[in-house]
Formats: structure tokens, sequence, C-alpha cells
């Protein structure tokens, strides 16, 4: 398998592109998507109001990751194939390390929710390398 380098216009509109989709689909998934699941399951321990500036710190840290660890090297290697396989498995790493660390942690933390947010996770991040490689893709100059 041959890889070529991504330059940096190139990464940045990746980067932009999964920020618009990511933050479009995790903004439904926790409004409308899972319906009363965080409410129900484990509403004594959600803030009020979310801590927002700690919110934007994640999106941003998760997004760099997400480029670098599966973006570009989908992109290097022009493998749509690769990419979702990385985005499914990025998800469920990343996904899985907060949900399983409050289940040793949080007392009672519930394993329906460790079980729906790990598969969320890997949808999310597939759908969104899905749409990001596939209109770069599609957008590529020659």
């Amino acid at each position: 398998m041959t890889t070529e380098p991504v330059d940096r216009a190139r990464l940045l509109r990746a980067l932009l592109l999964a920020a618009v989709v990511f933050g479009a689909l995790d903004a439904f998934w926790l409004t409308v998507g899972s319906g009363t699941l965080y409410d129900e399951r484990i509403g004594h321990l959600l803030a009020d109001r979310p801590n927002t500036g700690a919110a934007v710190a994640f999106y941003v840290v998760y997004l760099l990751g997400f480029v670098h660890f599966v973006l570009r090297p989908a992109l290097a290697s022009g493998s749509l194939g690769r990419g979702l396989r990385d985005a499914a498995a990025f998800g469920v790493v990343t996904y899985a390390t907060f949900d399983l660390t409050s289940m040793a942690v949080f007392r009672d933390f519930p394993l329906v929710v460790v079980l729906v947010d790990i598969a969320w996770g890997a949808v999310l991040c597939t759908v969104t390398a899905a749409v990001v490689l596939g209109v770069l893709r599609r957008t590529a100059r020659p």
C-alpha cells in the first residue's frame, strides 16, 4: 500500500468538515436521538448546565485526534475502507475509555449506558469519516 503526504489545506478542510458533521450528529444524539437514556440512568451525575469550556476543549482535542489518527491516514492511502475501519475503531476505543472508566469509578454506572455509548462512538465516527472522505474525494483537485 502506498501513501502520499496530505497537504495542510486538505487536512484543514477535513478538520472543518469533520467538526460540522461530528458536531451536528452529536448535538442531535444528545438532544433527541438518545431519548431519555442519560437522564433516566445517570441523571444524578449530570450537571444542571454543561460546562461549555470543557465541552469545547473536548471537541477540539477529539477532532484533532480524529483527523490525525483516522482521516490523515485514509487520505494518504486513498482508502475509504481503511478510513471507515479506523473511524469505527477510534470511536470504540475513545468512547470505551470514558465509559469503562466511568463504570470503574462511579457507583452504579449502568452497563446499558456503557454499551449504547460505545456503539454511538463507533457510529458517530464512522458516519463522520464517510461524509468527510466522500466529500473530499468528490471535490479533489486533479
